[in-house]
């Protein structure tokens, strides 16, 4: 089912879809010519007179698909579509399909060329990036140079100024300070080696009593043919 209504500004077709839509509809809008084609639905109409085909549009809801054709010049038409047999129909179809192949391939080359544009933006850009990248480097490594050859400046300029203390001649009180020997307290004469005489003018004796268990130790020996146990032991001699 198709509506169709008009004011002094637009013509408003509302066609019913009586299933959903799965895919993009085919639209043209021309100057003098509207299709419509979602299979099965099919609606083309030849305009009485011009629209405005870049201000008209096409809007696909979940029932109904709506054209809003925006008239060129504003007032009624007394007529919306021409009646054409079908010779002429097929006729206005021909040159229809010429136009519109002439305008995707317009289309074409537009979209081309702003990708090219684009592209060339990109490429432009991307130059101008590394350059300004090389520019920095280039800067940086002035710099460098710069502050090292300021430096070696400055360790020359330190180094020639520096005073050699050769040049320069002590004063008289470094000079008495120079040639006054120093004086220090003789070192003591240091002790000869030699010996030393101890002797004593009395013996200290004392006498360290036996163990018993020695005492008998001895006169076992004795008995069996030992030494005489009268006789000192060196013990008893180291004692005294």
């Amino acid at each position: 089912m198709v509506q169709i209504s008009q004011t002094e500004e637009d013509i408003k077709i509302s066609i019913e879809l009586n299933r959903l839509v799965t895919r993009k509809p085919d639209v043209v809008l021309l100057p003098q010519y509207l299709k419509f084609n979602n299979p099965p639905i099919f609606f083309e109409r030849h305009l009485a007179q011009e629209i405005d085909e870049m201000a008209s549009f096409c809007r696909i809801f979940k029932n109904e698909a709506r054209i809003v054709l925006v008239k060129k010049e504003k007032g009624f038409w007394p007529e919306m579509f021409q009646k054409l047999d079908k010779e002429a129909l097929q006729q206005k179809r021909l040159e229809i399909a010429d136009l519109i192949v002439e305008r995707n391939k317009k289309r074409d080359e537009k979209a081309l060329e702003r990708y090219e544009n684009k592209r060339r933006a990109e490429i432009e850009k991307e130059i101008k990036r590394e350059t300004a990248m090389r520019e920095r480097v280039k800067q940086f490594q002035e710099n460098s140079v710069r502050e090292t050859l300021v430096v070696d400046v400055r360790k020359e300029t330190n180094a020639a100024t520096k005073p050699d203390p050769l040049q320069y001649a002590p004063s008289s009180v470094a000079a008495s300070r120079l040639a006054t020997p120093l004086m220090r307290p003789p070192m003591s004469s240091v002790r000869g080696s030699g010996r030393i005489t101890v002797s004593f003018t009395s013996q200290h004796k004392r006498t360290t009593p036996k163990r018993e268990s020695q005492a008998s130790m001895e006169k076992a020996y004795a008995a069996a043919g030992g030494p005489n146990p009268n006789v000192q032991s060196p013990m008893e001699s180291l004692d005294e």
